[in-house]
């Protein structure tokens, strides 16, 4: 999803992390092999929740800071155990930079799985992928309305884009249809 910059701040490395999350702050870092260094980050809490509920794991997202924009995709999002977000790390990315992501697998159809009382057993939600950043896409998609009971869906059996590498094995189960 493309959308205007997200503002984030430079922090003091050292600065108390619990102290900022009181503030409505997260802190976070910015790394990449075309940065000279980490930058230690801060950003208001509304917007990252806002971001990460308009963007993928996979999604390329613009990044301001210091009047200059990256684009940064999220690697990961730390969380307690009430789900609050306690800090995220975003990864620099150059155009058509090679990166590892982790992909989420979506399914469309469930309805008609439904409809013919059957029910989809996720089993991995996500697919590790290789390959250029803009070719990565946000997320996979498979539609599951066409079948069966105790049909299964392995890494192998989804479609991903050309030049794109799969590193997740080839015969993990993503999925089996149940009664």
């Amino acid at each position: 999803m493309k959308n205007s910059a997200f503002k984030v701040f430079k922090r003091d490395a050292n600065s108390n992390q619990k102290r900022l999350r009181k503030l409505g702050q997260t802190p976070g870092i910015i790394y990449g092999e075309f940065l000279k260094t980490s930058i230690p980050i801060q950003i208001p809490t509304f917007e990252l929740e806002k971001l990460l509920k308009t963007n993928n794991s996979g999604s390329i997202i613009p990044i301001e800071l210091d009047g200059k924009t990256l684009n940064c995709v999220v690697k990961e999002v730390q969380k307690n155990t009430l789900h609050e977000i306690l800090h995220v790390d975003l990864q620099y990315t150059k155009p058509n930079e090679v990166i590892k992501m982790r992909i989420p697998v979506r399914t469309i159809g469930q309805e008609a799985l439904e409809f013919k009382k059957l029910v989809l057993e996720t089993y991995n939600s996500f697919i590790d992928l290789q390959g250029s950043v803009e070719k990565i896409p946000e997320y996979i998609e498979i539609d599951v309305s066409e079948m069966k009971f105790e049909d299964k869906i392995f890494v192998e059996d989804v479609s991903i884009p050309e030049d794109v590498t799969v590193l997740t094995n080839p015969k993990t189960l993503l999925a089996v249809v149940n009664a």
